[in-house]
């Protein structure tokens, strides 16, 4: 069903306005209910084997509003950790779990580095990022975290879906894509 509400047309009009685009489960409680919910699921995630979460954002970013929660995944082991100089690189998994309906998206690895003073760095969520199959070396992992999600009847979006035109005229206020807008902006978007 998440699947298949995805690209629904009026679902995401709602999404477009941060509006819920669904009324089942979480979604049918609230702002409060999801944010539990998804807490949860972040939980879950944090209990795979082979992995943990590093790193959520629950908090917007600090200011504004994201449709999604930010989660960076990465090996359990320490393997993809790296100090020097006082700064930490750590290889990881950026996903993000939709606010608005059960759907996420896994995107390429990427890197957070993190420094003196807890100065650090991070990329954001872009559609040219999501990754449709496990990438090479992260097939196990990349297996753990659709699990979890599937167990959440949370949906994994890929590029294709993703990448398909919004209906004319349909606008996202977001600072991480640009019109022509497409369903990855009304699912995954933020503004400051």
């Amino acid at each position: 069903m998440s699947r298949e509400l995805a690209a629904d047309p009026a679902a995401l009009r709602r999404a477009a306005n941060d509006q819920p685009a669904s009324a089942a489960g979480a979604w049918a409680g609230g702002t409060a209910s999801v944010e539990g919910f998804l807490r949860w699921v972040v939980a879950d995630l944090d209990r795979m084997p082979a992995l943990s979460v590093l790193g959520v954002e629950f908090g917007h970013y600090g200011s504004g509003y994201a449709s999604y929660v930010d989660v960076f995944i990465t090996r359990r082991d320490g393997s993809t950790r790296r100090s020097e100089n006082g700064w930490t690189d750590v290889e990881g998994l950026p996903l993000a779990l939709c606010r608005l309906a059960p759907l996420a998206a896994l995107f390429t690895c990427d890197i957070r580095s993190s420094g003196p003073d807890g100065a650090g760095s991070r990329g954001l969520p872009q559609l040219s990022l999501v990754t449709d199959t496990a990438l090479p070396g992260w097939e196990e992992e990349h297996r753990q975290i659709g699990q979890v999600l599937e167990r959440h009847d949370i949906a994994l979006l890929d590029s294709q879906v993703l990448g398909l035109p919004l209906e004319a005229g349909l606008q996202v206020e977001t600072f991480l894509g640009n019109p022509p807008y497409n369903v990855f902006d009304a699912w995954f978007h933020w503004m400051d």
